[in-house]
């Protein structure tokens, strides 16, 4: 890792609960410049997760008790259900980190890269600045306007359809109608959570300008070296953490992007296709999603990974269970995920979160196979549309 790049203060190896191979990024919200981060090619492949446990325990929270979220978004609950919640959560994401590390085996060193998601939020408001703004990062809404879309996958996760409309949001014409007027004609900010290749952006902003709407500029949170043009279709891109591949070649890739909430059934996931033609959320493994396309893993570690991520799944639920004083079902699950489980005919609301786990893990083989099909057949459909 570069050092003339990444000061101790910002890159910390220290932090109680997390092994040597971590380091915990806090971007400086008062820097104008951009955090560079470059990564050896060859000797080190650096995870990149964005923390976010505060964002998922208000989520948790909100659908466990259908109340406020505690101390860490509302006002306390009798039970302090926040912060036990939180323990449970960073438990998880250890168990998904000591997977990854035991499955990703690159040629090199394995690095894990924490995000501190609230100074990233800061720093990526402070670089935004005041005019119009629209935010695509689910993690940022607050005070700004989203625009809920995202990249659509058929199920299995290899196979982009374009932009969609995230499930559950309004519709693309209702969403445009909604965003803010930029009466000084100084163009839109955009608000992003990482860039990767780029693509998204590129449609977001086609989008846009389709509609007379001029993107002066992109503040991503993250954004990897695989999209290190200064600008995007004309907007500058002004990134907080800025990483890069040195010393590659051939086009050697030196790290990915992993948020946490991706693996935990329910919470978030990738936007796929469904058997009826709507959309649902796929956490990152098998049966529903190839994590090797979607991070980068072996894919011959795909069954593998998922088996231990539905235990350590199973062990969240459990710990839940007991906060809550109740059995967690489907129906407490991210709509979006619920119509996933039964479009696919995995499950039903009232049915018990560990018990389709642990018929997912028996079923493993079967249900993949069912989504290799549907992947197939599907791949011959027309792609998807934003404009739904």
């Amino acid at each position: 890792m570069s050092r003339t790049a990444v000061d101790r203060n910002d890159v910390q190896p220290d932090h109680p609960r997390i092994r040597s191979d971590h380091r915990v990024v806090r971007p400086d919200p008062a820097s104008a410049a951009p955090l560079r981060i470059d990564v050896p090619a060859g000797k080190t492949f650096v995870l990149i997760m964005r923390d976010d446990t505060a964002h998922c325990v208000r989520e948790l929270s909100r659908r466990l008790t259908g109340g406020p979220a505690g101390p860490l978004g509302g006002p306390a609950p009798r039970t302090a259900l926040g912060p036990a919640l939180a323990e449970a959560y960073r438990d998880f994401q250890r168990d998904t980190r000591d997977t990854l590390r035991d499955v990703m085996r690159p040629s090199g060193r394995l690095e894990f890269h924490l995000v501190d998601a609230h100074r990233l939020e800061l720093a990526v408001r402070g670089r935004a600045g005041h005019g119009p703004l629209i935010s695509l990062d689910p993690l940022i809404e607050r005070a700004v306007r989203p625009l809920r879309v995202s990249r659509g996958f058929l199920l299995g996760g290899r196979t982009g359809v374009g932009l969609v409309v995230r499930p559950g949001a309004a519709s693309l014409v209702r969403q445009l109608a909604g965003l803010p007027d930029d009466p000084t004609r100084q163009g839109y900010t955009l608000i992003e959570d990482d860039v990767c290749t780029g693509e998204t952006l590129r449609e977001v902003i086609g989008l846009l300008r389709a509609t007379g709407r001029r993107v002066r500029q992109v503040v991503p949170g993250i954004r990897l070296d695989g999209a290190a043009r200064p600008s995007i279709l004309g907007a500058t891109v002004a990134p907080v953490l800025q990483y890069r591949t040195v010393g590659a070649a051939g086009g050697a890739h030196a790290m990915e992007l992993a948020d946490p909430r991706n693996f935990l059934l329910g919470l978030s996931g990738l936007v796929v296709r469904l058997p009826d033609g709507g959309w649902g959320r796929a956490p990152y493994w098998l049966p529903f999603v190839s994590t090797a396309a979607r991070i980068g893993t072996p894919a011959a570690s795909d069954e593998e990974f998922a088996l231990r991520l539905l235990e350590a799944n199973l062990r969240f639920f459990a710990r839940a269970e007991r906060l809550v004083g109740r059995t967690v079902r489907v129906a407490d699950l991210h709509p979006a995920t619920r119509r996933l489980l039964r479009s696919l005919e995995v499950a039903q609301g009232p049915e018990p979160v560990r018990a389709v786990l642990e018929r997912l893990m028996a079923d493993l083989d079967r249900l993949g196979e069912l989504i290799a099909e549907l992947e197939e057949r599907d791949a011959r459909l027309p792609a998807g549309s934003a404009v739904s």
